[in-house]
Parts: structure tokens; sequence; C-alpha cells
């Protein structure tokens, strides 16, 4: 789905499909009302709710279009992580800006790469292993002082030192953005990879003591939880 086609079909959905099938309804029952009243308004009921009966008729023809189908699929997977505007029946609201922070640091990847707009990028950060224990690993990203305590998915491969991977997300079509689609700050976290030849060791005290969440320091990756 091009943008467009998006933009036709969000317009729609919003705005043109609830004013057809208010209005539609309307004109029918006034036009039912009309005829049944006795009296030079009875030829003009019959006209108005046969129009009515037709604007809501093409109302539906819209809303099952395959184009309209689509992008209501597509819809259900647009995050604040994606958005930071909404559309309404007038045009576009802003996201609450608490709740797009949220979001950008949530990893939401089953939703990102179902939406059409986006390309995947495969990107991968070195890290430095600091220990692990009950099934966490602690290890230094970047030039972040604090370490890192991850508890999410581990690969092991044939490497020569641990890092990170995941993907980052950008738009195909810059147009989006007049709509309030961004290109996410972070990486999506998939997982860390370590070598299979790494020797574990427990973390020290003071990397168990300062160790925080991925996502809470400015790593620029996501949360590594679904």
């Amino acid at each position: 789905m091009n943008y467009d086609t998006w933009v036709f079909a969000e317009r729609f959905v919003n705005t043109w499909l609830p004013a057809g099938l208010v209005g539609g309804l309307l004109l029918f029952t006034g036009g039912l009302l009309a005829y049944f009243h006795k009296g030079r308004a009875r030829p003009w009921g019959i006209g108005a709710a046969i129009l009515g009966l037709l604007t809501v008729g093409v109302s539906f023809i819209f809303l099952y279009q395959p184009s309209t189908q689509a992008y209501m699929k597509d819809f259900g997977h647009v995050t604040p992580r994606a958005r930071v505007e909404d559309p309404t029946f007038f045009g576009y609201q802003a996201t609450s800006g608490a709740l797009t922070g949220i979001y950008a640091m949530v990893r939401n990847d089953d939703d990102m790469r179902q939406l059409p707009m986006y390309s995947r990028h495969a990107v991968t950060q070195k890290v430095r292993y600091a220990g692990d224990a009950d099934g966490s690993y602690y290890f230094y990203v970047g030039d972040i002082y604090s370490p890192i305590n991850y508890i999410g998915p581990v690969e092991k491969r044939n490497v020569a030192a641990p890092y990170l991977r995941g993907y980052r997300y950008t738009l195909k079509d810059d147009q989006y953005k007049t709509i309030g689609f961004i290109n996410p700050v972070n990486a999506t976290t998939m997982a860390l990879v370590i070598p299979n030849s790494l020797k574990h060791r427990p973390p020290t005290n003071d990397v168990l003591q300062n160790a925080k969440r991925l996502a809470k320091l400015d790593t620029g990756w996501t949360t590594e939880e679904k």
C-alpha cells in the first residue's frame, strides 16, 4: 500500500464513512417519517429514504474494498512507536508525549514488521561481557558507564566477541511523516549473541549493584522483552 492509498483509506474510515452512515440513516429515517405524513412532503420522503439507503449502501461498498480492508488490518499494528499523531474525524491529533516516550523503548517487533511503509535493516553492536548469573547477562555497551542487566534471548554462535543483534526500521516514503509516522529512534533488540567459547564468570558486586535494564539508559536499543 502506497502513501496516497493509505491517506485515502484513512480519511474514508475516519471521516467519510461515519458521515455517510449517520447522514444516510438520518435521510432514511426522515424520509420514512415524511412518507407516512400526509401532505406535500410525502413524495420528497420517498426520495430522501431512497437517497439515504443509497448513501449507506455506497459507504459499505467502499468499506469492503480491498484497499480499505488492507488499511484496517495494517492500522491494527500501528503503535506510538511508529506514529505520534492519531487520525480523527477532522484530521490528526498529537499522541501523548508520555505515551510516545514509553513506546520508544518497547521492542514491539511483532507489530513493526507488519507495517508496509517501513523497511527493516539488520543492525549489530559489540558489547563488553561483564559476567552472567541466574539467567541474566551483564555487559557494557558503547560509552555508557553503567553495566546492563540483560534477561532477553541469548544466541550462541561461532563468533569472536559478544554483540547485540536487532533491526532498525525506516520509512520507505518520507511523505508518511506528514501524517505522524516517524523513524523509530531505537533499534529493535532481538538477541544477545555470545561466542560458543565464552568462559562464563559471575558478575562482580559492583556490576550487580550498578546494573540497569537496557532501555533505562540511552543505549539506542529497545527493551529485550516482547
